[in-house]
Protein backbone atom coordinates (compact mmCIF):
# COMPACT_ATOMS: atom_id res chain seq x y z
CA UNK A 1 0.00 0.00 0.00
CA UNK A 2 0.95 3.49 -0.42
CA UNK A 3 0.16 5.30 2.64
CA UNK A 4 0.70 9.04 3.00
CA UNK A 5 1.54 10.61 6.31
CA UNK A 6 0.54 14.09 7.32
CA UNK A 7 2.75 15.51 9.96
CA UNK A 8 6.77 14.32 10.80
CA UNK A 9 6.46 14.19 15.01
CA UNK A 10 7.25 11.62 16.81
CA UNK A 11 3.51 10.44 16.15
CA UNK A 12 4.15 10.37 12.51
CA UNK A 13 8.21 9.11 12.64
CA UNK A 14 6.88 6.03 14.42
CA UNK A 15 3.90 5.06 12.33
CA UNK A 16 6.20 5.56 9.26
CA UNK A 17 9.15 2.93 10.56
CA UNK A 18 6.09 0.60 11.68
CA UNK A 19 5.20 1.05 7.92
CA UNK A 20 8.11 0.89 6.32
CA UNK A 21 9.58 -1.87 7.81
CA UNK A 22 6.51 -3.80 6.96
CA UNK A 23 6.89 -3.02 3.21
CA UNK A 24 4.35 -0.56 2.75
CA UNK A 25 5.25 2.53 0.44
CA UNK A 26 5.76 5.71 2.94
CA UNK A 27 5.34 9.22 1.85
CA UNK A 28 5.60 11.32 5.06
CA UNK A 29 4.64 14.78 4.67
CA UNK A 30 6.08 17.81 6.96
CA UNK A 31 4.62 21.53 6.02
CA UNK A 32 7.69 22.59 7.82
CA UNK A 33 11.19 22.63 7.10
CA UNK A 34 12.35 20.34 9.29
CA UNK A 35 10.53 17.21 11.25
CA UNK A 36 10.23 16.56 14.65
CA UNK A 37 6.58 17.97 15.76
CA UNK A 38 7.02 19.24 19.19
CA UNK A 39 10.27 17.79 20.09
CA UNK A 40 13.02 19.32 17.88
CA UNK A 41 16.26 20.58 17.75
CA UNK A 42 16.97 23.77 15.88
CA UNK A 43 19.53 26.40 15.58
CA UNK A 44 18.78 29.32 17.68
CA UNK A 45 19.45 32.62 15.54
CA UNK A 46 19.95 35.22 17.67
CA UNK A 47 22.88 32.74 19.69
CA UNK A 48 23.61 30.17 17.53
CA UNK A 49 23.34 27.87 19.93
CA UNK A 50 21.68 24.42 18.73
CA UNK A 51 18.92 23.99 21.76
CA UNK A 52 16.34 21.31 21.93
CA UNK A 53 12.76 23.60 21.29
CA UNK A 54 11.94 21.76 24.84
CA UNK A 55 13.50 19.56 27.45
CA UNK A 56 12.31 16.48 27.70
CA UNK A 57 12.49 13.42 29.66
CA UNK A 58 12.02 9.01 29.17
CA UNK A 59 11.13 6.60 32.03
CA UNK A 60 11.71 3.32 32.00
CA UNK A 61 8.03 2.58 32.30
CA UNK A 62 8.06 4.26 28.62
CA UNK A 63 8.52 1.07 27.03
CA UNK A 64 7.26 1.95 23.65
CA UNK A 65 9.35 4.86 22.89
CA UNK A 66 12.35 3.07 24.49
CA UNK A 67 11.98 0.41 22.01
CA UNK A 68 11.23 3.40 19.16
CA UNK A 69 14.48 4.56 19.87
CA UNK A 70 16.07 0.64 20.09
CA UNK A 71 14.72 0.49 16.33
CA UNK A 72 16.18 3.43 15.24
CA UNK A 73 19.42 2.47 16.53
CA UNK A 74 19.94 5.80 19.29
CA UNK A 75 18.87 4.27 22.43
CA UNK A 76 22.18 4.50 23.48
CA UNK A 77 21.90 8.19 23.62
CA UNK A 78 19.98 8.39 26.53
CA UNK A 79 21.46 8.57 30.11
CA UNK A 80 19.44 6.17 32.47
CA UNK A 81 19.24 5.89 36.19
CA UNK A 82 19.56 2.66 37.27
CA UNK A 83 16.14 3.39 39.69
CA UNK A 84 14.51 7.46 40.31
CA UNK A 85 16.69 9.67 41.95
CA UNK A 86 15.33 13.12 42.16
CA UNK A 87 16.89 15.74 44.20
CA UNK A 88 14.30 18.66 45.62
CA UNK A 89 15.44 22.06 46.36
CA UNK A 90 13.22 24.85 48.32
CA UNK A 91 13.52 28.46 47.63
CA UNK A 92 16.03 28.83 50.01
CA UNK A 93 18.22 25.71 48.79
CA UNK A 94 17.69 23.15 51.34
CA UNK A 95 17.84 19.72 49.01
CA UNK A 96 16.61 16.58 49.67
CA UNK A 97 15.34 13.77 47.49
CA UNK A 98 12.81 11.99 46.44
CA UNK A 99 14.24 8.36 45.22
CA UNK A 100 13.07 4.67 44.90
CA UNK A 101 15.11 2.26 47.22
CA UNK A 102 15.76 -1.48 46.08
CA UNK A 103 12.73 -2.75 47.79
CA UNK A 104 9.34 -4.04 47.14
CA UNK A 105 6.87 -1.95 45.58
CA UNK A 106 5.56 0.29 46.83
CA UNK A 107 8.37 0.23 50.33
CA UNK A 108 10.80 1.68 47.38
CA UNK A 109 9.52 5.16 47.74
CA UNK A 110 9.38 4.78 51.76
CA UNK A 111 13.05 5.98 53.08
CA UNK A 112 13.25 8.70 51.32
CA UNK A 113 9.42 9.61 51.55
CA UNK A 114 9.77 9.46 55.54
CA UNK A 115 13.72 12.24 55.28
CA UNK A 116 11.76 13.91 53.03
CA UNK A 117 12.19 17.77 54.40
CA UNK A 118 10.21 19.69 52.31
CA UNK A 119 6.87 18.63 53.77
CA UNK A 120 5.46 18.81 57.40
CA UNK A 121 4.33 15.75 59.52
CA UNK A 122 1.02 16.37 59.24
CA UNK A 123 1.21 16.87 55.49
CA UNK A 124 3.43 14.05 54.77
CA UNK A 125 0.78 11.96 56.58
CA UNK A 126 -1.35 12.99 54.23
CA UNK A 127 0.06 12.41 51.46
CA UNK A 128 0.56 8.77 53.02
CA UNK A 129 -3.00 8.40 52.87
CA UNK A 130 -3.63 9.89 49.56
CA UNK A 131 -0.99 7.52 47.85
CA UNK A 132 -2.73 4.21 49.75
CA UNK A 133 -6.10 5.48 48.25
CA UNK A 134 -4.25 5.47 45.06
CA UNK A 135 -3.11 2.08 45.15
CA UNK A 136 -6.80 0.94 46.44
CA UNK A 137 -8.16 3.10 43.70
CA UNK A 138 -8.65 1.04 40.77
CA UNK A 139 -10.11 2.26 36.95
CA UNK A 140 -13.48 3.51 37.64
CA UNK A 141 -15.47 5.34 34.88
CA UNK A 142 -16.39 8.54 37.16
CA UNK A 143 -12.12 9.46 37.60
CA UNK A 144 -12.51 10.61 33.93
CA UNK A 145 -14.75 12.97 34.55
CA UNK A 146 -13.57 14.46 38.11
CA UNK A 147 -10.74 16.36 38.80
CA UNK A 148 -7.52 15.01 40.56
CA UNK A 149 -7.77 18.30 42.83
CA UNK A 150 -11.30 17.34 43.99
CA UNK A 151 -10.11 13.48 44.12
CA UNK A 152 -7.41 14.97 46.21
CA UNK A 153 -9.53 16.82 48.57
CA UNK A 154 -12.39 13.93 48.74
CA UNK A 155 -8.83 11.48 50.37
CA UNK A 156 -8.00 14.03 52.79
CA UNK A 157 -5.52 16.08 50.71
CA UNK A 158 -4.81 20.13 52.09
CA UNK A 159 -4.17 22.98 49.68
CA UNK A 160 -0.57 22.80 51.15
CA UNK A 161 -0.14 19.52 50.38
CA UNK A 162 -1.44 19.86 46.63
CA UNK A 163 0.60 22.36 45.94
CA UNK A 164 3.80 21.17 47.40
CA UNK A 165 3.51 17.70 46.70
CA UNK A 166 1.40 16.99 43.98
CA UNK A 167 1.89 19.28 41.77
CA UNK A 168 5.04 19.11 42.04
CA UNK A 169 4.73 15.75 40.28
CA UNK A 170 1.60 16.12 37.98
CA UNK A 171 2.97 19.44 36.53
CA UNK A 172 5.62 18.58 34.78
CA UNK A 173 3.65 14.71 33.84
CA UNK A 174 0.64 16.09 32.64
CA UNK A 175 1.70 19.78 31.95
CA UNK A 176 -1.29 21.30 34.13
CA UNK A 177 -2.10 21.27 37.62
CA UNK A 178 -4.23 18.90 39.89
CA UNK A 179 -7.00 21.18 39.26
CA UNK A 180 -6.92 21.23 35.61
CA UNK A 181 -6.29 17.15 35.28
CA UNK A 182 -8.65 15.10 35.55
CA UNK A 183 -8.95 11.80 37.84
CA UNK A 184 -8.23 9.36 35.69
CA UNK A 185 -5.05 10.70 33.63
CA UNK A 186 -3.08 11.69 36.76
CA UNK A 187 -3.66 8.27 38.99
CA UNK A 188 -2.50 6.71 35.87
CA UNK A 189 0.80 8.43 36.31
CA UNK A 190 1.22 7.23 39.83
CA UNK A 191 -0.21 3.94 38.99
CA UNK A 192 2.70 3.28 35.85
CA UNK A 193 5.86 5.66 36.27
CA UNK A 194 5.91 5.98 40.23
CA UNK A 195 4.58 3.11 42.23
CA UNK A 196 4.67 -0.62 40.46
CA UNK A 197 8.47 -1.09 41.00
CA UNK A 198 11.76 0.59 42.05
CA UNK A 199 12.81 0.99 38.40
CA UNK A 200 9.72 1.83 36.39
CA UNK A 201 10.28 5.67 37.59
CA UNK A 202 13.73 5.78 36.89
CA UNK A 203 14.51 8.52 34.22
CA UNK A 204 16.18 9.01 31.49
CA UNK A 205 17.49 12.04 29.46
CA UNK A 206 19.07 12.68 26.20
CA UNK A 207 22.53 12.77 26.16
CA UNK A 208 22.23 15.00 22.39
CA UNK A 209 19.32 16.88 21.15
CA UNK A 210 16.28 15.35 20.09
CA UNK A 211 17.14 16.46 16.47
CA UNK A 212 20.05 13.61 16.66
CA UNK A 213 18.61 11.31 18.75
CA UNK A 214 14.92 10.64 17.51
CA UNK A 215 14.49 12.79 14.14
CA UNK A 216 17.00 12.27 11.94
CA UNK A 217 17.45 8.51 12.55
CA UNK A 218 13.25 7.68 12.25
CA UNK A 219 13.62 9.84 9.13
CA UNK A 220 16.62 8.13 7.79
CA UNK A 221 15.27 4.46 8.91
CA UNK A 222 11.99 5.43 7.04
CA UNK A 223 14.09 6.77 3.77
CA UNK A 224 16.32 3.39 3.99
CA UNK A 225 12.82 0.79 3.95
CA UNK A 226 12.07 2.89 0.81
CA UNK A 227 9.72 5.12 2.18
CA UNK A 228 10.60 9.36 1.26
CA UNK A 229 10.24 12.43 4.41
CA UNK A 230 9.38 15.42 2.72
CA UNK A 231 9.47 18.40 4.61
CA UNK A 232 7.93 22.26 3.40
CA UNK A 233 5.03 19.96 2.60
CA UNK A 234 2.31 21.44 3.49
CA UNK A 235 -1.22 19.71 3.00
CA UNK A 236 -3.77 22.35 2.38
CA UNK A 237 -6.60 20.08 2.01
CA UNK A 238 -7.36 16.51 2.59
CA UNK A 239 -9.87 15.81 -0.46
CA UNK A 240 -12.49 13.12 0.96
CA UNK A 241 -14.99 11.40 -1.49
CA UNK A 242 -17.44 8.81 -0.79
CA UNK A 243 -16.41 8.02 2.22
CA UNK A 244 -12.20 7.61 1.33
CA UNK A 245 -9.41 9.70 0.99
CA UNK A 246 -9.09 10.91 -2.91
CA UNK A 247 -6.09 12.87 -2.06
CA UNK A 248 -3.86 15.01 -0.95
CA UNK A 249 -4.23 18.60 -2.02
CA UNK A 250 -0.29 20.56 -1.23
CA UNK A 251 -0.48 24.10 -0.73
CA UNK A 252 1.84 24.25 -3.93
CA UNK A 253 -0.49 22.88 -5.86
CA UNK A 254 0.69 19.01 -5.76
CA UNK A 255 -1.34 16.25 -5.97
CA UNK A 256 -0.76 13.21 -3.94
CA UNK A 257 -2.69 10.26 -4.25
CA UNK A 258 -2.83 7.39 -1.38
CA UNK A 259 -4.25 3.76 -0.93
CA UNK A 260 -4.34 5.12 3.21
CA UNK A 261 -3.68 8.67 4.94
CA UNK A 262 -2.31 8.86 8.58
CA UNK A 263 -3.36 12.43 9.95
CA UNK A 264 -0.55 12.79 12.57
CA UNK A 265 -1.85 16.86 13.24
CA UNK A 266 -2.67 18.21 16.20
CA UNK A 267 -6.35 18.70 17.02
CA UNK A 268 -6.84 21.77 15.43
CA UNK A 269 -4.39 21.64 12.12
CA UNK A 270 -6.59 18.66 11.73
CA UNK A 271 -9.29 20.45 11.41
CA UNK A 272 -7.93 23.23 9.19
CA UNK A 273 -7.35 20.51 6.14
CA UNK A 274 -10.42 18.16 6.59
CA UNK A 275 -13.45 19.38 4.14
CA UNK A 276 -16.22 20.96 6.07
CA UNK A 277 -18.97 17.81 6.01
CA UNK A 278 -16.58 15.61 7.20
CA UNK A 279 -14.81 17.71 10.60
CA UNK A 280 -18.62 19.00 11.34
CA UNK A 281 -19.12 14.94 12.11
CA UNK A 282 -17.77 12.61 15.11
CA UNK A 283 -15.15 12.63 16.24
CA UNK A 284 -13.76 15.45 14.55
CA UNK A 285 -16.18 17.56 16.02
CA UNK A 286 -15.04 17.38 19.28
CA UNK A 287 -11.43 18.37 18.58
CA UNK A 288 -11.89 22.09 18.69
CA UNK A 289 -12.90 21.97 22.74
CA UNK A 290 -9.27 20.02 23.19
CA UNK A 291 -7.39 22.99 25.24
CA UNK A 292 -3.80 23.02 25.10
CA UNK A 293 -1.19 24.31 27.89
CA UNK A 294 1.89 25.96 27.18
CA UNK A 295 5.54 25.15 28.09
CA UNK A 296 8.56 27.90 28.33
CA UNK A 297 12.30 26.94 28.81
CA UNK A 298 14.83 29.41 29.66
CA UNK A 299 18.42 28.09 28.79
CA UNK A 300 21.20 29.85 30.88
CA UNK A 301 24.98 30.13 29.86
CA UNK A 302 27.52 30.51 32.87
CA UNK A 303 31.08 30.69 32.73
CA UNK A 304 31.62 27.84 35.19
CA UNK A 305 30.21 25.26 37.32
CA UNK A 306 26.46 26.28 39.12
CA UNK A 307 25.21 22.96 39.82
CA UNK A 308 26.68 19.31 40.93
CA UNK A 309 23.49 17.59 39.58
CA UNK A 310 21.75 16.27 36.03
CA UNK A 311 18.27 17.69 37.15
CA UNK A 312 16.51 18.66 40.19
CA UNK A 313 13.08 19.54 40.99
CA UNK A 314 12.03 22.90 42.78
CA UNK A 315 9.35 23.78 45.38
CA UNK A 316 8.15 26.87 46.79
CA UNK A 317 9.16 29.12 44.24
CA UNK A 318 8.45 30.19 40.43
CA UNK A 319 11.13 27.87 39.02
CA UNK A 320 10.16 23.93 38.50
CA UNK A 321 12.72 21.22 36.85
CA UNK A 322 16.03 22.66 36.49
CA UNK A 323 18.36 20.19 33.68
CA UNK A 324 22.38 20.52 33.36
CA UNK A 325 23.01 19.75 30.52
CA UNK A 326 26.71 20.27 30.62
CA UNK A 327 26.76 17.10 32.99
CA UNK A 328 24.08 15.16 30.68
CA UNK A 329 26.47 15.52 27.57
CA UNK A 330 29.24 14.65 29.81
CA UNK A 331 31.31 17.67 29.05
CA UNK A 332 31.09 18.71 32.62
CA UNK A 333 34.53 20.26 34.34
CA UNK A 334 35.12 21.67 30.63
CA UNK A 335 34.67 25.44 31.46
CA UNK A 336 30.95 27.10 30.65
CA UNK A 337 27.65 25.02 32.18
CA UNK A 338 24.58 25.47 30.25
CA UNK A 339 21.55 25.22 32.51
CA UNK A 340 17.84 24.67 31.34
CA UNK A 341 15.06 26.13 33.30
CA UNK A 342 11.83 24.43 31.96
CA UNK A 343 8.49 25.45 33.02
CA UNK A 344 4.78 23.81 32.35
CA UNK A 345 1.68 25.02 32.68
CA UNK A 346 3.26 27.84 31.51
CA UNK A 347 0.35 30.34 30.74
CA UNK A 348 1.61 33.31 33.04
CA UNK A 349 4.92 33.13 31.70
CA UNK A 350 3.78 33.23 28.50
CA UNK A 351 3.55 37.16 28.27
CA UNK A 352 7.25 37.49 29.71
CA UNK A 353 9.89 38.56 27.37
CA UNK A 354 13.56 36.88 27.68
CA UNK A 355 14.75 39.80 30.10
CA UNK A 356 11.84 39.82 32.31
CA UNK A 357 12.04 35.53 32.66
CA UNK A 358 16.10 36.32 33.43
CA UNK A 359 15.02 39.04 35.71
CA UNK A 360 12.66 36.63 37.33
CA UNK A 361 14.04 33.18 37.60
CA UNK A 362 18.09 33.80 37.42
CA UNK A 363 17.47 35.59 41.19
CA UNK A 364 15.89 32.11 42.55
CA UNK A 365 18.21 30.23 41.11
CA UNK A 366 20.84 31.59 42.95
CA UNK A 367 19.31 31.41 45.94
CA UNK A 368 18.40 27.91 45.61
CA UNK A 369 22.43 27.19 44.77
CA UNK A 370 24.78 29.61 45.91
CA UNK A 371 27.19 28.55 43.20
CA UNK A 372 25.35 30.33 40.58
CA UNK A 373 26.45 33.62 42.73
CA UNK A 374 29.84 33.66 42.06
CA UNK A 375 29.15 33.00 38.17
CA UNK A 376 28.71 34.94 35.31
CA UNK A 377 25.80 34.76 32.90
CA UNK A 378 27.43 34.76 29.25
CA UNK A 379 24.12 33.95 27.28
CA UNK A 380 19.91 33.57 27.78
CA UNK A 381 17.92 32.45 25.19
CA UNK A 382 14.33 31.92 25.85
CA UNK A 383 11.63 29.00 24.00
CA UNK A 384 7.78 29.09 24.25
CA UNK A 385 5.69 26.43 22.90
CA UNK A 386 2.48 28.12 23.28
CA UNK A 387 0.47 25.61 22.69
CA UNK A 388 3.05 22.40 23.93
CA UNK A 389 0.48 19.35 25.04
CA UNK A 390 -3.30 18.68 25.37
CA UNK A 391 -4.76 19.01 28.72
CA UNK A 392 -5.79 16.12 29.87
CA UNK A 393 -8.97 17.84 31.22
CA UNK A 394 -12.40 15.95 33.30
CA UNK A 395 -14.57 14.98 30.42
CA UNK A 396 -12.21 14.87 27.42
CA UNK A 397 -12.87 12.50 24.97
CA UNK A 398 -10.09 11.31 23.21
CA UNK A 399 -10.63 9.62 19.24
CA UNK A 400 -9.40 6.52 18.22
CA UNK A 401 -7.23 5.84 15.46
CA UNK A 402 -9.77 4.74 13.38
CA UNK A 403 -12.52 7.31 11.97
CA UNK A 404 -15.66 7.18 9.68
CA UNK A 405 -13.55 7.71 6.44
CA UNK A 406 -12.28 4.42 5.75
CA UNK A 407 -8.89 4.75 4.63
CA UNK A 408 -8.05 7.78 6.83
CA UNK A 409 -6.73 7.55 10.42
CA UNK A 410 -5.08 9.80 13.53
CA UNK A 411 -1.79 9.76 15.34
CA UNK A 412 -0.52 11.77 17.83
CA UNK A 413 -0.20 11.71 21.71
CA UNK A 414 -4.06 13.53 22.18
CA UNK A 415 -5.34 10.44 20.88
CA UNK A 416 -6.90 7.56 22.92
CA UNK A 417 -3.36 5.99 23.77
CA UNK A 418 -4.23 5.92 27.80
CA UNK A 419 -0.95 8.14 28.24
CA UNK A 420 -0.78 11.81 28.81
CA UNK A 421 0.59 14.47 26.68
CA UNK A 422 4.30 12.24 26.23
CA UNK A 423 6.52 11.35 23.68
CA UNK A 424 5.17 7.37 24.88
CA UNK A 425 1.48 8.62 23.69
CA UNK A 426 3.26 9.90 20.70
CA UNK A 427 4.82 6.54 19.87
CA UNK A 428 2.03 4.73 21.33
CA UNK A 429 -0.36 6.42 18.52
CA UNK A 430 1.80 6.09 15.64
CA UNK A 431 2.11 2.36 16.69
CA UNK A 432 -1.31 2.31 16.66
CA UNK A 433 -2.20 4.33 13.75
CA UNK A 434 0.08 2.27 11.83
CA UNK A 435 -1.76 -1.45 12.83
CA UNK A 436 -4.75 0.33 11.66
CA UNK A 437 -3.90 0.29 8.25
CA UNK A 438 -2.69 -2.69 8.19
CA UNK A 439 -5.48 -4.50 9.49
CA UNK A 440 -7.45 -2.60 6.78
CA UNK A 441 -5.50 -3.21 3.80
CA UNK A 442 -5.52 -7.11 5.50
CA UNK A 443 -9.28 -7.46 5.48
CA UNK A 444 -9.13 -5.65 2.14
CA UNK A 445 -7.19 -8.13 0.30
CA UNK A 446 -9.21 -10.91 1.74
CA UNK A 447 -12.41 -9.17 0.30
CA UNK A 448 -10.24 -8.96 -3.03
CA UNK A 449 -9.32 -12.74 -2.88
CA UNK A 450 -13.05 -14.09 -1.98
CA UNK A 451 -14.59 -16.15 -4.36
CA UNK A 452 -17.59 -14.60 -6.17
CA UNK A 453 -20.91 -16.49 -5.30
Amino acid sequence: MRVAIIGAGLAGLAAGCELADAGHAVVLLERRPWAGGKAYSFTERETGEHVDNGQHIAMRCTTAYVRFLERIGSAHLVKWQPRMRIPVFDAAGRRSVLRADPLPAPLHLLPSFAAYRHLALVEKARVARGIVAIMRAGERPEHGSRSFGAWLRAHGQSERAIRDFWDLIVVPALNCRCDDASAQQALFVFREGFLPSPSAGAIGVPRVGLGRLHVEPAARYIEAHGGEVRTGAAVERIDVRDGEVGALLLASGERIACDACIAALPPRELLDVLPGEVRGGPPFDALSTVRTSPIVNLHLWFDGPVADFDFAAFTGCDLQWVFNRTRIEGEAGVGQEHMVLSLSAAGRFMPLGKQQLRDLLLPQLRRALPAAVHRTLLRCVAIKEPAATFVPAPGLLRPGARTPVADLFLAGAYTDTGWPATMESAVRSGIAAAAAVAATARTSERRQMAPVA
